[in-house]
């Protein structure tokens, strides 16, 4: 699901701006488990699971909301799609404009309404 918003035409623009999506497949990439045990380490929460690294691989934020620690994996109820815009604003830098990152989030919330739990 995450894959899919972020290749709409109106994310991705602002997304490649900013980020560079790597999906890791913890059972069919090499080393996949590693690298989510590395990354991840002890924190709750199944896939998808996310982490915004710096450039140096520090970790910026992660998809284990604050303060709860809970693992928010496809943003799509209004608390995980909040949770992942707070993940972006965090990271977002000066490359992607806070009115790109607005834009962005109203078509997340477009994408996610038809989808979310009754």
């Amino acid at each position: 699901m995450l894959e899919e918003f972020l290749g709409r035409e109106k994310t991705a623009t602002v997304f490649a701006k900013g980020w560079v999506d790597v999906m890791i497949d913890v059972d069919r990439d090499s080393h996949g488990k590693e690298i989510n045990e590395r990354l991840k380490g002890k924190r709750d929460g199944g896939l998808p699971w996310m982490v915004i690294l710096d450039g140096d691989g520090k970790e910026i934020a992660s998809s284990n909301a604050e303060p709860e620690n809970k693992n928010i994996g496809a943003p799509i109820q209004p608390e995980e799609s909040a949770w992942f815009g707070v993940m972006l604003e965090k990271s977002r830098g000066d490359k992607v404009s806070k009115t790109e990152l607005e834009a962005l989030m109203a078509d997340l919330e477009e994408y996610a309404k038809p989808k979310r739990r009754k």
